[in-house]
């Protein structure tokens, strides 16, 4: 299963940190702008994890991502 299989709202568990996937939303990045990324909010802290759009076609087992 590859990361851009995984559907908004699904739980996964990133290198064992739970997180819910929040699809693709902008993000602002300092001194740069706006750009779209793959956002993953953490259970525990409530953290925003981010991966790059490009990175969609990667493999669940190569970023360490396990569906819950």
């Amino acid at each position: 299963m590859k990361l851009s299989d995984i559907k908004p709202g699904q739980k996964v568990s990133l290198n064992g940190i739970p997180a819910e996937y929040q699809g693709i939303q902008k993000v602002k990045i300092p001194n740069f702008g706006k750009v779209e990324k793959r956002v993953f909010r953490t259970d525990e802290t409530g953290d925003y994890l981010y991966y790059n759009l490009n990175e969609g076609s990667k493999t669940l087992k190569t970023e360490k991502i396990k569906l819950l």
